[in-house]
């Protein structure tokens, strides 16, 4: 491996443990030269690697601002390549009768973490936690299922409150006093099962958006969220391209 190679794939590692989070300056060249020990064309050719790849942007009089992070799955690889820096919004859109969206069924219960739940909320597999089951109606139109897994010790006794609250952060905030600090949240497509097609009025096989989030208050894990919507009546809007004036620091 070639030395920009090398110090690359270290800047690269740096921006995905946010050493160097989005909106920041990498350090001087000089200070990069001494960090990894290699001469100033060297960091300019890993610098340059970074730039071109939409992952920084060398602003003359400022320094190298970080534009964006190393997502955690291949699915953004083709947004890499043509250099869309953020996703601005994720909105949906075509929801009928809106202002009548209600929440209907919640019920909260307690099971055991699969693998994947005890990996987002940091907890061993097996540990009890909360799980809220929620079907969202627009009039009688059932639109998204969707259950929230959260941890039994941040948020004791939450069963208690079946039925009483329609969302979750609010109430979360107001009865838990957490500070929400942020989520992540992957879309894909799956075909409904049996209990999807029971559950919002569709044949199984249709196809579903299946949105997983995942996300922390100042506890820690805030939930790991699974969201099951119908394509049919109701869709996204994502908006994405440069957002180079958000991150400018002019």
């Amino acid at each position: 491996m070639l030395a920009y190679q090398r110090v690359y794939k270290q800047i690269l590692q740096a921006l995905k443990d946010n050493t160097y989070p989005i909106g920041s300056l990498l350090p001087a060249e000089p200070e990069l030269e001494k960090i990894y020990g290699v001469s100033r064309t060297t960091v300019r050719r890993a610098i340059a690697q970074l730039a071109e790849e939409g992952y920084v942007k060398v602003k003359q009089g400022h320094g190298t601002i970080v534009l964006k992070s190393i997502y955690p799955t291949d699915a953004f690889e083709y947004s890499r390549l043509h250099h869309f820096e953020d996703v601005l919004s994720i909105r949906h859109v075509n929801i009928p009768n809106p202002e009548q969206m209600t929440a209907r069924g919640m019920y909260i219960d307690s099971v055991a973490s699969d693998e994947t739940i005890s990996q987002v909320l940091e907890i061993p597999v097996g540990t009890m936690v909360y799980r809220i089951q929620r079907i969202f109606y627009s009039g009688d139109n059932p639109l998204m299922f969707l259950n929230n897994y959260l941890r039994m010790d941040f948020f004791p006794n939450l069963d208690r409150w079946t039925e009483q609250f329609w969302n979750l952060y609010p109430f979360l905030v107001q009865h838990y006093n957490i500070q929400y600090q942020g989520c992540s949240e992957y879309i894909s497509a799956v075909s409904a099962d049996l209990v999807d097609a029971q559950i919002l009025h569709i044949n199984p096989g249709v196809p579903l958006l299946n949105s997983r989030r995942i996300a922390r208050c100042n506890l820690g894990p805030l939930e790991y969220a699974v969201l099951r919507i119908r394509t049919d009546v109701m869709e996204l809007c994502i908006t994405m391209g440069p957002n180079l004036e958000s991150n400018s620091l002019n």
